[in-house]
């Protein structure tokens, strides 16, 4: 329950956001199989978040949201199921999830040049929230991505993404790495 309350504060906090000229961005992603702690593999998932963007320029813009990445399936992975055949498969067919708030910078290279804008990103911030099934002592840490994208029509927002998630379970460093396609709208104030 605790989850939801966070998310929903968050995407309350965004919309809020209609109060100033900062344009906001609900974003669905589309995750490809990523490794949970470089000897695990997370099957194909769903992200939901959303974003505000505020113009600085033509050329540049920041950025500020949150994504909720829904329950992630860990298996275990070729690279562990070959070198540590048995003894380490705590993760094997566990869940998890997190939501990472964060900021980012957007730089338009060719600026406000018709109905296609290209561009590149990079964002950093903090998951909020870390729950892993069968974990103890869980604690979330940085996040950490960078891509590419585009706007179409000044409306529809698609980009491609590498993304880096850290946390703390059993004492140990944990970390969720993925690439992901990103698709939203665009609501202009």
């Amino acid at each position: 329950m605790k989850k939801y309350l966070v998310v929903l504060l968050l995407f309350i906090s965004t919309i809020s956001a209609f109060a100033a000229d900062i344009d906001i961005v609900p974003k669905l992603s589309i995750c490809l199989p990523g490794t949970f702690r470089s000897d695990y593999e997370v099957d194909i998932a769903v992200n939901v978040g959303a974003e505000g963007r505020y113009a600085l320029s033509d050329k540049f813009a920041v950025a500020a949201g949150f994504d909720y990445l829904i329950n992630r399936n860990i298996s275990m992975g070729v690279k562990a199921s070959r070198e540590k055949w048995g003894e380490d498969q705590h993760y094997t067919n566990s869940k998890f999830t997190m939501v990472p708030l964060y900021v980012g910078i957007i730089w338009f290279p060719f600026g406000n040049i018709g109905e296609y804008k290209p561009y590149l990103r990079i964002d950093g911030g903090y998951n909020v929230y870390f729950s892993i099934s069968n974990g103890s002592g869980t604690k979330p840490g940085y996040y950490v991505a960078g891509g590419f994208g585009f706007e179409l029509y000044e409306k529809y927002v698609f980009e491609l993404y590498a993304a880096r998630y850290e946390g703390t379970d059993n004492d140990d460093d944990v970390s969720y790495k993925n690439i992901l396609f990103k698709i939203g709208y665009k609501f202009i104030v």
